[in-house]
């Protein structure tokens, strides 16, 4: 089992612990199992949520406390809250691991959410499972290397999309501001006859 310690510097806090998690596979050699990270603490959760939305620890903060205010009015409403978070998001989390690597989408990261800080939070870390050999490396599990493959793809006609609206509205903006000037010219031809 390893232990790790993180330090919280706001009240509420989303610290991303994937690259912790994965590098204790590693050191533990985990080929084919699960990872398990445990939270012990009354205030703290551990989730798996998206990776790639530079709003995502404001807006999950947000909708947590639109659910359930830390104030009820004017009225603080104590350490009570902050729990039932944590109860509801959960203080453990367990991750597949195959062929030494963690199951997640290349948009997914493994967080700790803290309700009640500032202050010092632990997460314990263990694994069950097979271990890779002497001589054998973690690879990419074709499962995985699919869903990033998919996820790409999806990625890419996004972007396609985007540059073909892009255009269009660029064609649209030339086109009227074409016709505004042809007014103008018109209505100038027209005042100077």
């Amino acid at each position: 089992m390893e232990t790790n310690k993180i330090q919280i510097t706001s009240s509420e806090q989303l610290i991303d612990i994937t690259k912790s998690v994965r590098q204790y596979v590693k050191q533990t050699r985990l080929k084919d199992g699960f990872v398990h990270i445990q939270i012990p603490e009354r205030t703290a959760a551990v989730v798996i949520s998206i990776n790639d939305d530079w709003r995502l620890e404001k807006e999950f903060f947000a909708k947590l406390n639109h659910l359930m205010p830390k104030y009820d009015g004017m009225k603080f409403t104590g350490w009570t809250t902050a729990c039932v978070k944590a109860s509801i998001l959960g203080s453990s989390l367990q991750v597949m691991v195959q062929d030494g690597t963690l199951m997640l989408d290349k948009n997914q990261s493994i967080y700790l959410a803290e309700f009640q800080g500032p202050g010092e939070r632990l997460y314990f870390m263990n694994v069950t499972g097979s271990t890779l050999a002497a001589n054998e490396e973690a690879v990419m599990p074709k499962e995985l290397a699919a869903l990033y493959q998919k996820r790409k793809e999806y990625e890419d006609e996004q972007e396609k999309l985007k540059i073909e609206m892009r255009n269009e509205w660029q064609l649209k903006e030339a086109t009227l501001l074409k016709q505004e000037a042809e007014k103008k010219e018109s209505a100038a031809k027209k005042e100077n006859e």
